[in-house]
């Protein structure tokens, strides 16, 4: 088995990721449901062999020091790979993400338009969040070429590994990878604010360091994009803040409540049609109310300031996903499933008579 022809498949089939684990077969996901392949499950000797592959010598040291090693690679006419290669049960495993060689306009994600405003912003900083899987990188991407393609700007990113690979356009574009072209977020970011940027782009906020010096950035004339591992535009604050020691969090508030412009929190969800999938798109953007709610620690305040500033562009995930049904772009069954996440229980009827 050749790793090319497993991603070749993978891109024949549309997946979005490829897992590999020994005593099963290679498993695609396509459109977020997990697939298994008709070919023959792998052994130990097997998933090395593709493993090898594609890691060069310093990936090899790395996973024998660590067990546990991040990648990416392009393959002309077929797309980039994000690869994690770890141990388990003491053999190989891989998880392995496939980015198209394009990158995504915002109007051909259907995102909605106040996503594009935010772009326009000079300063402060905007975060992405959602689960893994829910499509933060690609929008991320979008963003970023918004921004490259409409203005003349130094952008520089810092990624572990480098996904999304841009092209030069009305901006000049820098893309810095962890562990090549710099040892760290916190210290490449650090040194970024020294290259002359105007939009900087973190990959994730994963440390204290990394967020610190990030706040820094969007107080300091720069505009700072990143994602983030949370469920909601309020647990944002709450995430942000926990990860200093007591006596900085009012501080951290503060900062948090001037900084930060915008909370985009995703989900992706089956299209009704079976072809790909929608985003739902939590929205928080920043006004008195908002701001308040941060400096004075009452968070549990911010849906409800959401919920009830929709003419500024604001909506919940309830609201979204409201909305995706009405426009009979997601199967009811689909929307009752998530709203019931959000709500702890939601009658089964809901959708049906929502539509009704």
């Amino acid at each position: 088995m050749e790793m090319n022809d497993l991603l070749h498949a993978a891109v024949d089939s549309n997946a979005s990721d490829i897992l590999l684990a020994i005593d099963a077969a290679p498993m695609f996901r396509i459109d977020g449901e997990l697939k298994k392949t008709a070919l023959e499950p792998l052994d130990p000797t097997t998933i090395s062999d593709l493993c090898d592959q594609v890691l060069n010598q310093q990936q090899k040291e790395i996973l024998d020091r660590q067990k546990d090693v991040d990648f990416a690679i392009t393959i002309p006419r077929l797309g980039r790979f994000r690869f994690n290669i770890h141990v388990q049960r003491g053999t190989y495993a891989a998880a392995i993400r496939r980015f198209s060689n394009e990158i995504c306009s915002l109007s051909s994600l259907d995102l909605p338009p106040v996503v594009e405003e935010l772009t326009r912003l000079k300063t402060g900083l905007i975060l992405v969040t959602g689960q893994t899987g829910s499509g933060k990188s690609t929008t991320l991407a979008a963003m970023v070429e918004a921004i490259n393609q409409r203005d003349a700007k130094h952008i520089i990113t810092l990624e572990d590994p480098i996904e999304y690979q841009f092209q030069h356009g009305r901006s000049l574009i820098e893309q810095r990878e962890i562990g090549e072209d710099c040892p760290g977020f916190a210290s490449g970011l650090k040194h970024v604010l020294r290259q002359d940027p105007d939009v900087i782009l973190i990959g994730e906020l994963r440390d204290l360091d990394t967020i610190r010096v990030a706040l820094q950035a969007a107080e300091t004339g720069h505009l700072v994009l990143s994602s983030l591992h949370v469920s909601s535009a309020a647990g944002v604050v709450d995430r942000l803040v926990e990860v200093f020691p007591p006596e900085e969090q009012s501080q951290v508030r503060s900062h948090l409540a001037e900084t930060l412009r915008g909370v985009i929190t995703q989900k992706l969800l089956p299209a009704a049609d079976s072809k790909g999938r929608v985003a739902a798109l939590e929205i928080m953007l920043m006004n008195r109310a908002v701001q308040t709610s941060i400096r004075e620690s009452t968070s549990h305040l911010i849906p409800g300031i959401i919920s009830t500033s929709r003419r500024m562009g604001m909506q919940t995930m309830e609201q979204a996903l409201k909305e995706q049904l009405l426009n009979g772009k997601v199967d009811p069954d689909i929307i009752d499933e998530h709203l019931q996440e959000l709500k702890g229980e939601a009658p089964k009827e809901y959708s049906q008579g929502l539509l009704a």
